[in-house]
């Protein structure tokens, strides 16, 4: 078989594990390679860490013959890795730092074996081109890291706070850029910004945007709600969930629900992502951390919030409770790039806890509109932004980037049906 018939041979380069993937930034790394593992031979590269209590270990985790992820944990690499996340450093630049000082001959071998890498983050892609000139190299975007970080300096300093490592962000963000060969937004606005910032020629800079799996995350009806809060032992009245990760932005949308559920005691408010560990208040405030399955959680909520004023790129928590059929309240920051009409598929509101609760009260007295905007968002989502159509869309991407002909896209869905191969030696785990 020829390289030019055989299924595509995709390596993704993580600076994190993905595995499970319980955040914003793993969940649309694990989904997009997850749906082109359906029709090409996937690698995914990451790096483990050592910290105290961590599970992560390094070797491989195969998911099907066609998707594997290979996680790599060498010492000094994953003390570089803490030091870039100390509270007195938190420097995003270091995160690309441990490749450079060990060199691991793992991932060399699979940058020879791929047709073409994706890179996630800007941090790796130079140390990555440097090891394969001649490999087609994508610079998978979650956000544009330089206006994502300015966001952060003032979720936590105020209006007005800059990052401490702003020029060197900018200027790694620059080289990725430059050094790419094509480069993946997840939104338009995105898109515009690389093309402003940078002088990315539009050509090279592709929308593939965030999405949620909408298969997984469906509506619940009455009684399906009513035995979720049983089993999940919420009271019988109104839950309003909100999901975040941990980062600036979701830990002040913390703040807003919190200083919610001190107003009111007609709902209960349910709080669930790494942001909630260890998070105690009153009777109105339910904080069960880190959760396997969001589903269940949607399954149980009448309301999703998110009321999120900073970060970047767009977020994937307020995809998935729209794919879960749930009305929802969120500033307008949250809505950013996903071309969400207010009034039509959720509730905007400005940022005052007055308002917001007024819009809660709303969508609970008014059943017919909660019943409208729960349709709409979930209609919104499952056209727009499911993670098997956004697969599809990256696939045509990444064969046109590596010269495939659609004649070729013909034989790939002939192989794609008769069975994929196996991981051959890659499958057993990196020895560099």
């Amino acid at each position: 078989m020829t390289p030019e018939t055989r299924m595509l041979r995709i390596l993704d380069v993580s600076p994190k594990v993905v595995l499970p993937p319980e955040s914003g930034s793993r969940v649309r790394i694990f989904n997009l390679l997850l749906h082109l593992s359906e029709r090409c031979d996937v690698r995914l590269f990451s790096q483990a860490r050592r910290r105290s209590g961590s599970t992560q270990v390094s070797g491989v985790l195969t998911l099907s013959d066609t998707f594997a992820e290979i996680r790599y944990c060498n010492p000094l690499a994953s003390f570089v890795s803490d030091l870039a996340e100390l509270r007195l450093i938190q420097s995003p630049a270091l995160r690309g730092a441990g490749l450079r000082l060990t060199r691991p001959s793992s991932l060399d071998r699979l940058l020879e074996w791929a047709d073409v890498v994706l890179v996630e983050f800007p941090w790796q892609l130079p140390y990555c081109r440097k090891r394969a000139p001649g490999k087609p190299i994508v610079l998978a975007s979650h956000n544009v890291e330089a206006s994502k970080f300015a966001s952060y300096a003032e979720a936590i300093g105020g209006s007005g706070e800059t990052h401490r490592w702003a020029r060197q962000i900018e200027r790694i963000e620059g080289r990725a850029v430059a050094g790419a060969d094509l480069i993946l937004a997840v939104s338009s606005e995105d898109r515009s910004e690389f093309i402003a910032r940078y002088g990315a020629h539009p050509d090279d800079v592709a929308v593939i945007p965030n999405g949620a799996d909408t298969s997984h995350y469906v509506p619940a009806n009455p009684q399906l709600r009513q035995r979720a809060k049983v089993k999940l032992g919420l009271p019988d009245r109104p839950t309003v969930i909100y999901v975040g990760g941990d980062s600036a932005p979701n830990w002040a949308g913390l703040e807003w629900v919190r200083r919610l559920s001190e107003l009111t005691d007609r709902f209960t408010f349910l709080v669930v992502g790494e942001m909630s560990k260890g998070q105690t208040g009153g009777a109105t405030f339910v904080a069960p951390g880190v959760v396997n399955d969001l589903a269940p959680y949607f399954a149980a909520s009448d309301i999703a919030i998110c009321p999120i004023e900073f970060g970047g790129g767009t977020k994937i928590k307020l995809l998935e409770s729209l794919a879960a059929g749930l009305p929802t309240v969120a500033f307008e920051e949250s809505t950013r790039g996903l071309d969400l009409v207010p009034g039509r598929h959720l509730l905007v509101v400005e940022k005052d806890e007055r308002e917001i609760m007024i819009a809660l009260d709303r969508l609970v007295d008014d059943p017919q509109l909660a019943q409208s905007l729960a349709a709409a968002g979930r209609q919104h989502v499952a056209s727009r932004f499911d993670w098997r159509q956004i697969a599809a869309t990256l696939h045509v991407a990444l064969r046109r980037l590596v010269g495939r002909s659609d004649a070729d896209d013909a034989a790939q869905d002939v192989l794609s049906i008769a069975g994929p191969g196996s991981l051959g030696q890659l499958a057993q785990g990196p020895q560099g």
